[in-house]
């Protein structure tokens, strides 16, 4: 029976692409996936509403979602446990190993898996660390009119990876450190790559089934970069810096 995954990522990083990917090797992605009007994002919806309510005990609003890193709240939200009442997130845990392997995908976990790690059996799980290029990214959260200066933003984007990495070293577990525009523009390899880490059998044709767009050409046009420019120069006005703290560097 294989290891279960997580994966840690930010919002707009082709994430629902790549666990869709994995969901075709047999892992469970949930009863019920949380569905945006465009695709399914593969977010187990029980694992959303969890994390949402980790996010409301430690007072923390949206903003700490979408638009500041903070490690004071990463802490909070560690420090939760042995004051909440764990029996829900027990309860789902069962759940999932009932249906395993499992597989769990939400934008939040890079906020709350410093407290899901304390009920997790972490030798049971495999890690894969999912990041995309800052621009490609930056355009799809500009075309999503999130206005944000591209400067923030990268630096936002670069202290939650800095802090997914800092977690699998921490509780010194391996992970897969994979780009999804590695996965569209060398899909070969990005696949041979996840197979060797999850241990599954995945092949070129399972991609093609989920991913609909033409393989080996960037997901963004050019076309797109101007619109985006054009979105953001509109709303400059309203643009958002978003707040992070500065990365600290592991020696």
């Amino acid at each position: 029976m294989g290891k279960n995954v997580i994966i840690l990522t930010s919002g707009l990083s082709g994430s629902s692409v790549l666990t869709s990917l994995i969901v075709r090797a047999g892992f469970w992605p949930g009863d019920d996936t949380h569905k945006k009007q465009e695709y399914d994002t593969y977010e187990n919806s029980e694992l959303v509403q969890l994390n949402q309510e980790l996010l409301a005990e430690a007072g923390l609003g949206p903003e700490h979602q979408t638009k500041e890193f903070s490690p004071g709240a990463i802490e909070k939200i560690r420090s939760l446990y042995g004051k909440l009442d764990t029996h829900p997130y027990v309860q789902f845990l069962k759940k999932c190993e009932d249906r395993r392997p499992w597989i769990w995908k939400d934008p939040r976990l890079w906020l709350t898996i410093r407290f899901w790690k304390n009920l997790l059996d972490l030798d049971d799980c495999r890690f894969i660390l999912l990041t995309r290029d800052h621009a490609q990214s930056w355009i799809s959260t500009t075309l999503k009119r999130q206005i944000i200066t591209y400067k923030s933003f990268k630096n936002y984007e670069g202290c939650i990876q800095q802090s997914a990495m800092d977690f699998c070293e921490e509780i010194k577990a391996p992970y897969l450190h994979a780009r999804y525009e590695d996965l569209i523009f060398y899909p070969a390899r990005t696949i041979d790559q996840l197979n060797s880490h999850l241990e599954t059998t995945l092949t070129l044709d399972d991609l093609k089934k989920v991913y609909h767009k033409p393989l080996y050409k960037s997901p963004r046009t050019s076309f797109d970069l101007v619109k985006a420019v054009l979105i953001y120069l509109k709303n400059y006005s309203s643009r958002a810096e978003l707040v992070a703290a500065p990365l600290v560097r592991r020696t």
